[in-house]
């Protein structure tokens, strides 16, 4: 598992890591055993950098691993979906949320939802607002966020809005600029598709801009539960909430198992990277399984190409001819008291992306 211990997604991957371990325990019923045989799973840190997970990818395949898994950053899953084709390894990408994971090659695969998932998940709250709209799209100008651009382009034009792009630097701290710039369109709606520590900055100066005191709603992802009395503070209601993850979505074995060992074992609740990480945990000890003693790869995608099977979420479903991780999303909702409600669930069909490839099982 090559994640970012240290870095701007640093606290995102401890979920992860944590719904890793927990979602492998759950598959094993409890031994990290599959057929007999212990999985063991080194953690390497790329400190969010893509030229050292790189490098810690070939370190891994030089040493004989023949699943390698991780990142919540899209830049570098951009760095390794292509080192597991060359290689001819299974990889199993983290969080990370561009489309362009999907269909990249036969042996990658995705643990988490893509931004086309979260696009349509937001298309209702667009709808119900109405017709000629201005809409401004706000993104770190990354794989994250071009696919964003690229996502709404056709989502919400398509429901008659006027959709303006602004793509900012990923290493931008000052945001004075990006708020002006976004104040001067005058927008009805802003769709926030952001990640990082650098969200609360950016708000700040959207705020002091005074792009929410003029009426401008915002939608955009509800992010980790630490961060939800920023989020009431600044938006109060006046902002729409999408999520891929939300303790509260179901009530399935799956779930209730990743709440309860989330605080029996980290005395922590499942957040919202938990669920993906347990996904994870679950996809490497289907690909154990299948690949038999000689952990051949092949077998591994076999194994994993059409598997339906229960998440946290629901039951989702790995797509054959490209690998699109289907799932189902949320439309929720924050109180001033900064208790999350599920307004809707929108099914794996619902946000399903549109076919990229043509593998073969």
């Amino acid at each position: 598992m090559i994640v970012e211990k240290t870095g701007l997604l640093a606290s995102y991957i401890t979920e992860y890591d944590q719904g890793f371990n927990i979602g492998l325990q759950y598959a094993t019923k409890g031994t990290d055993k599959v057929n007999g045989r212990p999985i063991a799973v080194t953690f390497d840190d790329d400190a969010d950098n893509p030229t050292t997970a790189a490098l810690d990818f070939k370190g891994l395949v030089g040493a004989g691993y023949k699943i390698i898994g991780g990142t919540g950053d899209s830049g570098i899953a951009d760095e390794l979906y292509p080192l597991a084709a060359q290689n001819k390894v299974l990889y199993i990408s983290g969080a990370a949320a561009a489309d362009n994971v999907t269909g990249a090659n036969k042996y990658t695969f995705r643990s988490g939802r893509q931004t086309y998932q979260d696009v349509q998940a937001a298309k209702s709250y667009i709808s119900a607002l109405g017709k000629n709209k201005k809409v401004v799209v706000l993104a770190q100008d990354y794989s994250f966020g071009q696919s964003y651009v690229t996502d709404t382009k056709s989502a919400f034009k398509k429901l008659g809005d006027h959709v303006t792009n602004i793509l900012v630097p990923l290493s931008t701290t000052d945001f004075t600029g990006t708020a002006s710039q976004v104040a001067a369109h005058h927008p009805n709606i802003v769709f926030l598709a952001w990640a990082g520590a650098t969200a609360f900055p950016l708000i700040q100066d959207l705020a002091n801009a005074k792009v929410f005191a003029h009426g401008a709603k915002v939608i955009t992802g509800l992010a980790n539960i630490a961060t939800y009395p920023y989020f009431t503070d600044y938006f109060g209601k006046n902002a729409d909430y999408i999520s891929f993850y939300v303790s509260k979505g179901s009530k399935n074995a799956a779930n209730k198992y990743l709440i309860s060992h989330s605080v029996s074992e980290y005395s922590a609740p499942a957040d919202l990277f938990s669920a993906d990480g347990f996904v994870s945990g679950e996809m490497v000890a289907r690909a154990a399984a299948t690949g038999g003693s000689s952990t051949n790869v092949t077998s591994m995608i076999k194994g994993l190409s059409g598997w339906s099977f229960l998440a946290p979420k629901g039951i989702e479903t790995i797509r054959t001819s490209d690998h699109a991780l289907l799932q189902p999303m949320y439309d929720v909702s924050l109180s001033p008291s900064n208790v999350v409600t599920v307004k809707k669930t929108l099914s794996d069909a619902q946000t399903a992306p549109p076919v990229t490839a043509h593998f073969t099982k």
